[in-house]
C-alpha cells in the first residue's frame, strides 16, 4: 500500500474541477448556518464588538473591560459549539464522500444522516482524546520546568526545551496517525477510530508533509481570495461598525447594517468554502489509494 503525498494534496483543487457547483453548495451551507447564528446572537456579537473596542483603546484595560467581554463571549460559545460541531461534522462527511463516493454529488454532496452522526462521534472521541493527550503532556513538561528551577542547573534547561519539542512532534505524529478516522468512516459506514491508527503505521510523515502541503495551499487560497474580495470589503466598511450597534437587537443591527452583515457573510463563506476543500479532501485521497493499494 503506497500513496504520492504531493498528488494527494491537491485532491481539493481535483474537487472543485470536477463538480464546480459542490463549491456553490458549501458556500450556500456556510451561509445559512452563519446567518442562522447572527440571527440568534447578533446582538452578543455587537456587545463583544464594543468590548473589544474599548480594550484595544484602552493602553491597559481593567478588569471591568475584561468582563465585558466575557459577558460578551458567553452566550456566543453557548450558541456557536454545539453548532459548530454539527456543521463540522456535515461538512466533514461531505468532503470525504466527495472523494469517496464521487456518484452521490447531489447538492454538493452534503446529507444530513447516520454518515453525519457518526463522523459527529468520531470527532468528539479524538477531541478528548487529544485533550487528554496534551494535558498529560503539559503537566510533565510542567514537573520538568519545577525540578529544573528548583535545583538551580542551567543544563537543564537544554532538557526542558528538548521535552517541550518533543512534545510538539508527539502531537503532530498522532494527528497523522489517526487523520484518516473520518475518510474511514464515511468510506465503510461504520464509527471508525483506531483503524486509521493502523492503516497510516508505516505512511505517518509522508502524511504530515501532505498535509503541510495542503496546509499552504489553503493559506494561499485564503490570501488570494482576500485579494479578491479586498473590493468589497473595503465598501462594506468592515465590521467594525457593529460596536457602535451595542444593545441593539439583531433585528435592529440587521434593519441598520443587513449589507454590511450579508455582504460579510457571503464573502467569508466562500472563501471557507474554498479553503475546506483544499485542507480536508487530500485525507480522503490517502485513504482511497492506500486502499486501492
Amino acid at each position: 500500500m503506497s500513496f504520492s503525498a504531493t498528488e494527494a494534496a491537491f485532491e481539493g483543487f481535483r474537487v472543485v474541477r470536477r463538480k464546480p457547483l459542490t463549491v456553490v453548495f458549501w458556500a450556500l451551507a456556510y451561509v445559512a448556518v452563519m446567518g442562522a447564528a447572527f440571527a440568534v446572537a447578533g446582538g452578543s456579537i455587537a456587545s463583544m464588538a464594543a468590548a473589544m473596542d474599548s480594550m484595544q483603546a484602552s493602553a491597559s484595560p481593567n478588569p471591568a473591560d475584561v468582563a465585558a467581554l466575557g459577558e460578551a463571549f458567553a452566550p456566543l460559545l453557548a450558541v456557536f459549539i454545539p453548532l459548530a460541531l454539527l456543521f463540522g461534522a456535515v461538512m466533514n462527511a461531505a468532503v470525504a464522500r466527495s472523494v469517496l463516493k464521487p456518484e452521490q454529488n447531489a447538492f454538493g454532496y452534503l446529507r444530513l444522516g447516520m454518515d453525519e452522526l457518526r463522523v459527529l462521534a468520531v470527532t468528539l472521541v479524538l477531541a478528548v482524546l487529544s485533550t487528554v493527550v496534551m494535558m498529560l503532556l503539559m503537566i510533565a513538561v510542567s514537573l520538568l520546568i519545577g525540578v529544573t528551577q528548583s535545583t538551580g542547573i542551567p543544563a537543564l534547561w537544554i532538557l526542558v526545551v528538548l521535552a517541550g519539542l518533543g512534545c510538539v512532534v508527539l502531537m503532530v505524529w498522532l494527528a497523522a496517525r489517526f487523520s484518516l478516522a473520518v475518510p474511514i468512516t464515511v468510506a465503510e459506514g461504520r464509527i471508525s477510530i483506531f483503524d486509521s491508527f493502523a492503516m497510516t503505521r508505516k505512511h505517518t510523515w509522508p502524511i504530515v508533509g501532505m498535509a503541510i502541503i495542503a496546509w499552504i495551499m489553503s493559506m494561499v487560497v485564503g490570501l488570494l481570495g482576500g485579494l479578491v474580495m479586498l473590493p468589497a470589503s473595503m465598501a462594506l466598511s468592515g465590521m467594525g461598525n457593529l460596536a457602535s450597534m451595542d444593545g441593539q437587537s439583531t433585528i435592529q443591527i440587521l434593519q441598520a447594517a443587513w449589507p454590511l452583515v450579508a455582504g460579510w457573510i457571503v464573502i467569508q463563506s466562500t472563501i471557507a468554502a474554498l479553503e475546506l476543500a483544499v485542507l480536508y479532501a487530500p485525507f480522503s485521497a490517502v485513504y482511497r489509494d492506500l486502499k486501492a493499494g
